[in-house]
């Protein structure tokens, strides 16, 4: 019974950060900066920073598995789109948009990854 309360607490989460990454990518859809696609680094960004906030959290006050893992592999895993990105950054290459495409990429990584240590910093505070 408690795998069958993990896997839907995992599966609700998941609906919910899906739509909410829709929500996003409706409104910034087609918006477009330097060759990097709005909507997916938003997400991607946002998310990275929300979990590193929520380790920080789990960190100092441990959460129940239920509740951590709904809203990290559940929520953040349905908002944040790994593959979403693939598929953006392979169409600008097949488009010979490598400027782009390298640009997207780092900054991609790097700002996810900074979004997510400086949200774990802050968080860690007391």
């Amino acid at each position: 019974m408690r795998d069958l309360i993990l896997y839907l607490s995992v599966g609700m989460g998941s609906a919910v950060g899906g739509m909410a990454r829709y929500a996003v990518a409706r409104n910034l859809v087609g918006r477009v900066w330097h060759g990097l696609p709005l909507a997916t680094w938003f997400v991607n960004f946002a998310g990275s920073a929300l979990f590193g906030a929520l380790l920080a959290r789990h960190a100092q006050r441990p959460m129940a598995d239920v509740t951590y893992l709904a809203l990290t592999t559940g929520i953040l895993g349905g908002f944040t789109t790994y593959s979403t990105f693939n598929a953006e950054l392979l169409r600008q290459l097949q488009a010979g948009r490598i400027g782009d495409a390298v640009l997207y990429a780092v900054a991609t990584g790097s700002t996810c990854l900074a979004g997510a240590a400086l949200a774990y910093v802050v968080c860690s505070r007391p």
